[in-house]
């Protein structure tokens, strides 16, 4: 059994969302480095396919009915209303499948591998099991309610609504960490938050260490077990992932985006952009308004907001 690309297929979906450009863009995902996501009401017949090493989690919130969930080396094992699958970013590859005769609700998003939403340790899949399954589905519901309103205020609630989701998801994969690595993790999530909102300031590593009171190597050697990259990268990662979403929600010149996201240099900062995203803040700008003239800002049903993978 070899599951090399994502494939979805759904002969009878009831209901299906992605998320918009608007949603993962918005500050708690973004900075969180959400992937993609979407809500699914499924008939029987639906499944997905994905690949092993793909460099970003998987996690499936189940919120009603059954799901079925195949593993490359053959182990099967399904999920029932408020169990959470999670797949690691270097995890096997795996179907998901709808286990009849009711449809299967579930929430699902992806997160890029250096992102702090799951614990640092080792493992290959995990099966969670949560309590508050109507707060989850209503989390969702306000999510993908307030994008497609557009109202004055919808934006706000969209934050905050991100905002409480993550941290119900973060409390419950993080259960099992120590006391210790836990108040390490919340410093760091509170300076990460510090960060972004200063990005045009002057953060470095030195300053990094005094906010954390130590050192160099000790504070390399915590952001690779919490996030599995080095603060610097961290650092830049933020950086770029802002300029991504001022790209696309925003009218600002290239060198005002450079200049709130911390570059003094138009053109370092183009170079940057480049070596990250594989194409120069005005290509990516242009894609993004091309797409937004074709689907509009708010999600559409079954189609995805912008190039990520396909689900």
């Amino acid at each position: 059994m070899q599951f090399r690309k994502e494939i979805i297929h759904s002969v009878t979906s009831l209901e299906r969302w992605h998320l918009s450009g608007r949603i993962v863009e918005a500050y708690p995902f973004a900075q969180a480095l959400l992937k993609q996501g979407g809500y699914g009401h499924h008939d029987v017949g639906f499944w997905v396919e994905r690949p092993k090493r793909r460099g970003f989690s998987v996690i499936v919130i189940t919120l009603s009915g059954r799901g079925r969930f195949t593993l490359e080396d053959g182990t099967a094992f399904e999920v029932g209303e408020g169990e959470i699958f999670v797949s690691s970013p270097n995890g096997q590859g795996h179907r998901e499948e709808t286990v009849g005769p009711e449809p299967w609700e579930h929430l699902w998003l992806t997160f890029y591998a250096s992102s702090s939403i799951l614990a640092s340790e080792e493992f290959d899949w995990k099966v969670y099991r949560m309590q508050e399954v109507s707060l989850y589905r209503e989390l969702a519901s306000c999510i993908l309610r307030e994008d497609l309103h557009c109202t004055s205020d919808s934006s706000e609630t969209i934050e905050l609504a991100e905002r409480l989701l993550l941290q119900l998801l973060r409390r419950l994969f993080s259960s099992g960490e120590s006391e210790e690595k836990a108040r390490v993790r919340s410093r760091m999530e509170s300076l990460w938050n510090e960060i972004s909102g200063s990005l045009d300031q002057e953060w470095n590593v030195s300053r990094l260490c005094s906010a954390m009171n130590c050192s160099r190597a000790q504070l390399t050697r915590i952001c690779h077990e919490i996030y599995g990259v080095s603060p610097g990268w961290k650092i830049r990662e933020m950086r770029m992932e802002r300029a991504k979403q001022m790209l696309s929600s925003s009218s600002s010149s290239i060198v005002d985006i450079a200049e709130s996201v911390g570059y003094s240099s138009p053109t370092l900062f183009s170079s940057s952009f480049s070596a990250y995203a594989g194409e120069s803040p005005r290509e990516y700008r242009k894609k993004r308004q091309q797409r937004a003239i074709r689907y509009g800002s708010a999600s559409y049903q079954g189609q995805p907001s912008d190039d990520r993978t396909p689900r």
